[in-house]
């Protein structure tokens, strides 16, 4: 048996691994709600509003589904106006899916109601998280 001290605090980790996951899955909740987007989509929206465009082979890697349900998500931004297709002068079959200025600020608005010195704080907590977590993960 490991001595008592690990075991505590290797419990505590994994219960305030499990409260940060039920937290942000609640958070994505509570937008899912107010938005007629899907998880997904939401993600999605994010994810773009940090890299500024991404092809379709990209967002079906990044969210592990097939390049024709990728597709079909960003159909529907596109109908709702928050994002758009563009193709890069060099080869014309590589298109882009990039934030709409509409999308940018649908993206924006998720966070508005958290007090600016709170994100600050959440950043960087999870900054501190990943770089720990980085390090553990490394071989």
């Amino acid at each position: 048996m490991e001595n008592p001290k690990r075991e505590a605090a290797i419990h505590q980790v994994m219960d305030q691994m499990a409260i940060v996951q039920q937290r942000s899955q609640s958070f994505i909740a509570r937008i899912i709600s107010r938005e007629s987007l899907t998880q997904n989509q939401i993600m999605l929206l994010m994810q773009l509003q940090l890299t500024q465009n991404l092809k379709i082979t990209d967002i079906a890697e990044r969210f592990m589904i097939t390049p024709g349900a990728a597709s079909s998500m960003c159909d529907k931004l596109e109908e709702l106006g928050l994002v758009e297709r563009t193709r890069t002068k060099e080869d014309r079959r590589v298109v882009y899916i990039q934030l709409t200025e509409q999308g940018t600020k649908r993206v924006h608005d998720l966070f508005s109601t958290i007090p600016e010195e709170e994100l600050d704080k959440i950043s960087s907590t999870l900054q501190r998280i990943n770089k720990l977590m980085a390090g553990i993960a490394a071989p």
